[in-house]
């Protein structure tokens, strides 16, 4: 019981120091809190995403949005999870193409 109280305290203490500009370098607080709950939350979504793309996929490509389901359910939460700097939240979903078609 006490273990997870000190986890509660740490986590709001880190939810309470997250503010960050987009120049900034990220705090201890935010890299703890990114590598605790966001990596693991983004790993779930990339395997999760996977498989939901994988049963989809007839369907997706009936309807000839396949390239767009998958940059959604699997393209994005890997980027998120592997290719953004630690701690670095800020507009990550700016930077990625939108797909039209």
């Amino acid at each position: 019981m006490k273990l997870i109280r000190r986890m509660s305290i740490l986590f709001l203490i880190c939810l309470c120091s997250f503010q960050l500009s987009a120049r900034e370098v990220p705090s201890g607080g935010e890299m703890l809190l990114d590598v605790l709950l966001a990596r693991p939350v983004g790993l779930a979504s990339t395997a999760l995403g996977t498989a939901a793309w994988l049963i989809a996929t007839p369907f997706t490509l009936l309807s000839g949005t396949w390239k767009q389901s998958g940059r959604r359910l699997v393209v994005y939460p890997a980027k998120f999870t592997f290719t953004r700097g630690l701690g670095d939240f800020p507009g990550y979903m700016e930077e990625y193409e939108t797909v039209e078609d």
